[in-house]
């Protein structure tokens, strides 16, 4: 049988498994040999055991490229998640964009006097009023301010009738009697 009959009768794993089965044998029958003693017996053992690695090795990569060779199933599955995903967000835009416009047509003119408004305070803002994000924060940080609350709390406390928890006595929990 040629090489050419072989690989259309064969899929890719069969032809694999064969040839990681003739590695086998060639390496169970360079093992059960006897030392080479002399030097023409040295050269032929370390070409057998490099042929013998080639075909490891060849076995090898083609199982790695199958790892990484995607399925065309599961390729084609990934691909309907993400256009399923694609649609979704392409119909809640849609939808959003149609809100927005008929929230504008309802609105109607308060909606153009307030893009009028923010346009002319934009315009007119003094530089002092310009945003945040372009000014340089200071060295020390972002300052801080700190409000207590406790009056006010207290305050809310006495109109409620409410008393603190250090005012009012935490009965300790009864244990029911040893048994007998």
């Amino acid at each position: 049988m040629d090489d050419q009959t072989a690989q259309q009768h064969l899929p890719p794993e069969e032809r694999r498994g064969l040839l990681r089965a003739f590695a086998d044998r060639m390496l169970l029958k360079i093992t059960a040999m006897d030392d080479p003693e002399d030097l023409p017996g040295v050269e032929r053992a370390v070409r057998v055991a490099a042929v013998i690695e080639r075909l490891y090795n060849r076995c090898d990569r083609a199982e790695r490229q199958r790892d990484h060779t995607p399925d065309p199933r599961k390729a084609e599955a990934e691909r309907a998640t993400h256009e399923e995903a694609a649609i979704k967000a392409r119909v809640s835009l849609a939808g959003t964009l149609k809100w927005g416009e008929e929230r504008r047509r309802d609105l109607g003119q308060w909606w153009d006097a307030a893009q009028d408004i923010g346009q002319n305070i934009a315009q007119t803002a003094p530089a002092s009023h310009a945003p945040l994000a372009h000014k340089a924060a200071p060295a020390g940080g972002p300052k801080v301010t700190y409000v207590d609350y406790t009056e006010a709390f207290e305050a809310a406390r006495a109109e409620m009738a409410l008393k603190k928890a250090a005012q009012s006595p935490i009965k300790p929990a009864q244990k029911p009697p040893p048994p007998i």
